[in-house]
């Protein structure tokens, strides 16, 4: 992260941004909830809830545990899984850094059912040493996964998925390029069923809060 230049033009960057909140606001169910629990997460809810259990990916991660490469949580547990570059000047790092946050004031037993996903919209500069390196930075190394592919019609079907996306921008005299791209968190369970998504700006005392009770849910169904 030291040194990385700003390869993102960030007012294309908001606009995306934008677009994209509003287009999931409309599709949030305030104060109820399909499984009998109480509507009150902090994040966004999507009604149908989007299924995302099929999606695999390779994970580049050799220390995690993660080995099937799936995007979803493991057992009781959820995966968080974000779509983004590590060039990128703030959106990124500012939401790994607040969820590093959430993380860390959770209680380490259920730190341990959670697993965070990254999945790179830049393969030609994120490498496995690129985007191993950059997620270290956030989480220990058997926490995350370091999803990389470069068949652009496998990422392309991966964010339609998920309701991501991104865009390359032209390259520059200088080699380098602008990437726009959706800025949402998604929190995974192990039936594949996205639970919730936060978007850019949630706080990290927001996202632990829906993470403690999202973990709770679990515990509770898996004990019935």
């Amino acid at each position: 992260m030291a040194g990385s230049r700003s390869e993102r033009s960030p007012m294309r960057g908001s606009r995306l941004l934008v677009v994209l909140v509003a287009a999931v606001s409309a599709l949030v169910i305030a104060g109820c909830s399909s499984d009998g629990y109480p509507g009150d997460l902090n994040g966004m809810t999507r009604q149908p809830q989007t299924e995302v259990g099929n999606v695999l990916l390779p994970n580049e991660n050799a220390k995690s545990s993660n080995a099937t490469g799936s995007l979803k949580g493991d057992g009781d547990g959820l995966m968080l899984v974000y779509f983004g570059f590590t060039n990128c000047p703030d959106v990124c790092p500012t939401t790994l850094a607040d969820l590093r946050l959430a993380l860390e004031d959770i209680d380490p037993e259920q730190r341990d059912r959670i697993q965070v996903g990254m999945v790179t919209v830049d393969p030609q500069r994120d490498n496995a040493e690129v985007l191993n390196g950059y997620l270290g930075f956030f989480f220990p190394e058997e926490q995350f996964s370091s999803f990389i592919t470069n068949d652009k019609a496998k990422l392309a079907e991966v964010e339609k998925i998920f309701g991501a996306s991104h865009r390359i921008g032209k390259k520059q005299p200088d080699g380098g390029y602008d990437v726009d791209h959706s800025a949402l968190l998604y929190a995974v369970d192990s039936d594949g069923v996205v639970e919730v998504e936060w978007p850019f700006g949630t706080t990290a005392e927001d996202m632990r809060s829906d993470i403690e009770q999202l973990l709770d849910r679990r515990a509770d169904q898996s004990s019935s």
